[in-house]
Order: C-alpha cells, then structure tokens, then sequence
C-alpha cells in the first residue's frame, strides 16, 4: 500500500512538472524569463514633450516627461544632463543635481517604463540676476536620459541667469508641481 501511495505522488509530480512546461511553452515563456534584467532606456525608445512651468518670485520649475515609446521595457536610474540652446547654438549651462525653491528633493531610484510608461523630473533656474550676472535667452535644451550620451532636443524659451540649472533624479510617472 505504502509503495502504491508513494508511487502516485511520484507520478503526480511528473504530470504536474510536465503540464506547468508545457503551458510555459505555450505561453512563449522561459522559465528564466522573470529573472531577465530590463535594460537601461536609449535615446531611441524614449520621447520627450516640451516641459510643463511654474514660477514665481524670480524661480522657475519645469517639469519634463519622458515616455518609452518602444515596444519593450526599459529602467532609467539618476539625473538627466541638459544643455541650454539658443536658435540651434549651445549656450553655457551648468546642471546642479539636487534641489532648489522649485526642484522638490527625490530620491534616486530606479524607474521601470513598460511601454508608453512614463518617467519624469524637475528641473528649475533662476530668471533674476545677481551682480553682473547675464540672464541669456534660450529657445530650448538639448536633454540626455540619464546613463544616456544621445540627447533629445526639446523646445521652451527660458531665461536661466548664469546658466544654471537645477535639476532632479527622475521619478515614475507625470507627477505634478
């Protein structure tokens, strides 16, 4: 009897390991496949849309998105470069990662995009001068993902005065001021 019960529990598991294969396969799954790593968002998978503002006092924030556009997943971790333009020419801009009157502190963490996921970060100047200081005019940005060295270019006018731009670590989704 003991023989017979063991021998059915032997051939329980058997079907039952077969059934869970065969419905992995069917599914076109590995069984490694929750184990894979997502790959860090290129230049190629992403969208940016013209920030959102907000300002007062002599601050301005802006919000900036990014959307994976692609058809598979991918994970941004850090802060984003910048480089102001002005009509098509590279001005001087120096990013500070952190915060600032309109740039909220956040964490860095790691943000997961399935596809058109969404990641988003602050980024905020300074429109009033300090002692000789020049506010130059820009028309836009050139933006680099972070851990990216392909930059999107993204039109608003802005007036950073000494070029300086406070930037935060993405964060998921669109959130708002």
């Amino acid at each position: 009897m003991r023989r017979a019960l063991t021998m059915i529990g032997i051939l329980a598991v058997a079907g039952g390991t077969a059934l869970v294969a065969a419905g992995v396969a069917r599914a076109g799954a590995t069984p490694h496949a929750a184990a894979t790593t997502t790959h860090r968002c290129l230049r190629r998978q992403l969208t940016l849309a013209s920030p959102s503002s907000n300002g007062a006092l002599g601050s301005v924030g802006l919000r900036f998105t990014f959307t994976n556009r692609s058809a598979t997943a991918c994970r941004l971790f850090g802060f984003p470069g910048m480089r102001l333009r002005s009509h098509g020419r590279a001005l001087p801009t120096t990013v500070i990662r952190g915060t600032s009157n309109v740039v909220p502190s956040e964490p860095e963490r790691t943000v997961t995009l399935a596809p058109g996921g969404r990641a988003s970060f602050f980024a905020g100047y300074s429109d009033v001068p300090t002692g000789n200081q020049h506010c130059r005019s820009s028309t836009g940005a050139d933006v680099w993902a972070p851990n990216d060295f392909r930059s999107i270019r993204v039109h608003f006018p802005a007036m950073a005065c000494g070029g300086r731009v406070t930037v935060s670590p993405v964060v998921p989704g669109r959130p708002a001021f």
